[in-house]
């Protein structure tokens, strides 16, 4: 039981620790933000469009070839 008390010591020792780890994500995000922002992502995305459909498009056929046994399963009970 006694493994379960925190003292007051520790708890500020876990805050401080763990600050460096919030700072690099706060500042992940805001570069993101900047990307996000000033950056031409919605051109280049456009540019790949093409991929993006065929990319997709593997996926729901994989995804239909993977269900269809189950499902044939399913409506054959």
């Amino acid at each position: 039981m006694q493994a379960e008390i925190t003292f007051s010591e520790n708890t500020v020792e876990r805050r401080t620790s763990g600050l460096p780890k919030r700072f690099r994500t706060i500042k992940q995000i805001q570069e993101l933000r900047q990307i996000i922002n000033e950056g031409d992502w919605d051109e280049r995305l456009l540019g790949y469009e093409k991929y993006i459909n065929r990319f997709s498009w593997v996926v729901i056929v994989a995804s239909a070839i993977f269900l269809a046994p189950v499902c044939i399963n399913i409506f054959t009970r």
